[in-house]
């Protein structure tokens, strides 16, 4: 059901919703081409009560079915899109001989254990060339699997809602859709800061190709802020914005209060661009050139200026408009701000006009 292989009939990818599933909400988008313009038919966000699901793992069925079947009722849709958590998926690189599509398929198959913790019956997997031009006669290939037991918990979660699933895809290779122009062909780390995670995705010429998730997260700066200076949780999302970690003489508290998930998302980004520069074979012209900041909790003032002085390498908040249309031509209904929490789903969108 993840593969891009084997796509849907056309009749079943007229006019899916694109439904972004996290532990705390249900972000939706439905984008349609409207002669040489792609315009927001309609978004929202419904909350998921506490306990529903937990680090992506669906805790009760029950529950969760009923409110999807909530939400289709008021969405009246029935094909959609949906992303599945980083956190269950396992994403390797592997090089191979060339060879037709199906038959790599096969290969990738009876080999599958030697490349993700899971064997091929446990698995439902997809894969993606990134690279046909080795001098060796191979490709480099982008492999995601998900367990098997997870990918089908999802597909009966929607089937008995009354959904019917056309595509799950992993979430960090939808905001990365979202997030990195497709004209660029250098590396690129995406960080979308979220409500009760971060998640880091490395993009090659476009391609994601490493992820990892971490829990620090905007809860964790919001129980901070609201410790420290004793101010409600309708007074944090003003601090947030209007002062957030700008200026650390005049934002003391704040800035203090904010400094322990920051850092923990400024040392995890290191890591990993560490780790991406040993690994990486195409040397200076395959070095991450730029860091896009996504998420509802990217807007927190000042985080993407510290970081960059912090990484050292250019980071800006990103636009999840910037695959869908120029704002010359059209400016979309929903705030750049409030925008960044649908990344996601604007990725899993784009899925339909690449």
């Amino acid at each position: 059901m993840i593969a891009d292989f084997f796509p849907p009939p056309k009749y079943l990818a007229m006019s899916p919703v694109c439904l972004d599933i996290s532990d705390r909400s249900i972000k939706y988008i439905e984008l349609r081409k409207k002669k040489n313009n792609i315009t927001v038919e309609r978004f929202g966000t419904y909350s998921v009560p506490q306990g529903l699901i937990e680090n992506g793992e669906i805790k009760d069925k029950e529950k969760m079915v009923d409110l999807l079947k909530s939400i289709k009722l008021k969405l009246g849709s029935v094909y959609v899109i949906a992303s599945l958590p980083e956190e269950k998926a396992f994403l390797s690189r592997i090089k191979m001989p060339k060879m037709e599509i199906d038959e790599m398929r096969n290969s990738i198959e009876l080999q599958l254990d030697e490349h993700v913790p899971l064997s091929a019956k446990e698995a439902v997997f997809d894969f993606e060339i990134v690279n046909y031009s080795r001098e060796d006669g191979h490709v480099d290939v982008n492999l995601v699997a998900f367990p098997k037991y997870f990918v089908n918990g999802y597909r009966d979660l929607f089937t008995e809602a009354g959904f019917i699933p056309i595509v799950f895809e992993m979430e960090a290779q939808a905001f990365a859709r979202a997030m990195v122009p497709r004209t660029n062909d250098s590396a690129i780390m995406v960080i979308d800061f979220g409500r009760t995670r971060t998640t880091f995705a490395i993009a090659n010429a476009g391609k994601v190709q490493f992820t990892t998730t971490i829990k620090a997260s905007g809860e964790d700066v919001k129980k901070a802020i609201m410790k420290n200076l004793q101010v409600d949780q309708f007074e944090v999302d003003e601090l947030k914005r209007e002062k957030g970690i700008a200026n650390e003489k005049a934002d003391q508290e704040v800035f203090v209060s904010a400094m322990p998930t920051v850092e923990a998302i400024k040392d995890e980004a290191l890591k990993q661009i560490y780790y991406w520069d040993s690994k990486n074979e195409g040397g200076e012209a395959n070095e991450i050139k730029k860091v896009l900041l996504c998420g509802g909790e990217s807007s927190l003032k000042g985080l993407a200026e510290y970081l960059g002085r912090s990484i050292g390498i250019k980071t800006e908040i990103g636009n999840p408009w910037v695959n869908v249309s120029s704002f010359d031509k059209y400016i979309p209904s929903i705030e750049k701000s409030v925008s960044l929490i649908y990344s996601t789903a604007i990725g899993l969108a784009l899925r339909q006009f690449r």
